[in-house]
């Protein structure tokens, strides 16, 4: 086999293994995001709680400003009917809006102790979610520093394999590195086999020059069909 072809085959092999560092890195990097989004999520609903708890809360005080505010007018009409100078049908009017507003104080004050069980138990379901929030969280942190250290020892990898290919380069004749290059814009592997007398690239029929050509070590030789620079495998019947 042709020196030349034996570099090629090492940088090929050298830029699929970078392929896969890449693939490695892009899958590791959705998996921090999806993480980070799970933590995202957790806390949101932990924050929902906490919204629909002071809510509640907003709610229970409107509830007793009204009951308050009930109360007041209750003592004013109260007032007018001890000390004022009222006609009969004045003072039953006052009677009537007494007995009013103390029915909708008791309804209100009956709603203020369903609110309240209501809010003691969102506040506990809020107590428990933050335990579980926190827990979680933790978790997932300590998940996104294992795929952050994953990532980190990967690049470090990819970035070793660089150089490598970058000296690699340096012993390969610059038109053959461009002729590879321009094959490996259209596939991944720009080296074929031989294998039963078809590229095994685009699994043509090659004619027996082209065959004769590669065996005999004249150069490269490329793929009539596919461009593909053509090798024989020395491990192949007939090589």
């Amino acid at each position: 086999m042709l020196a030349e072809i034996t570099l090629l085959l090492d940088l090929q092999a050298t830029d699929v293994q970078l392929h896969e560092f890449s693939v490695q890195i892009d899958r590791l990097r959705a998996q921090r995001v999806q993480t980070e989004g799970r933590i995202a999520a957790e806390e949101a609903d932990v924050d929902r709680l906490r919204e629909r708890l002071a809510e509640l809360e907003h709610e229970s005080r409107m509830k007793n400003l009204a009951v308050d505010e009930l109360d007041m007018n209750i003592r004013q009409y109260q007032e007018r009917l001890d000390k004022g100078i009222i006609s009969f049908k004045e003072m039953e009017d006052l009677r009537a809006k007494i007995d009013s507003e103390r029915g909708r104080i008791s309804a209100m004050e009956d709603d203020a102790l369903v609110l309240m069980d209501t809010i003691e138990e969102s506040r506990r379901t809020l107590e428990r979610a933050v335990v579980d929030c926190t827990e979680k969280v933790k978790r997932l942190r300590s998940q996104i520093d294992d795929i952050a250290s994953r990532i980190a020892e990967t690049e470090q990898r990819a970035n070793g394999l660089a150089e490598e290919r970058t000296a690699l380069c340096e012993r390969v004749p610059a038109y053959l590195i461009k002729q590879y290059d321009a094959l490996r814009q259209r596939s991944s592997e720009p080296l074929a086999p031989i294998k039963n007398g078809t590229c095994s690239g685009c699994k043509l029929k090659l004619s027996g020059s082209t065959i004769e050509r590669v065996r005999g070590g004249m150069g490269i030789v490329t793929c009539e069909h596919c461009s593909r620079i053509l090798y024989v495998d020395e491990y192949e019947p007939g090589a």
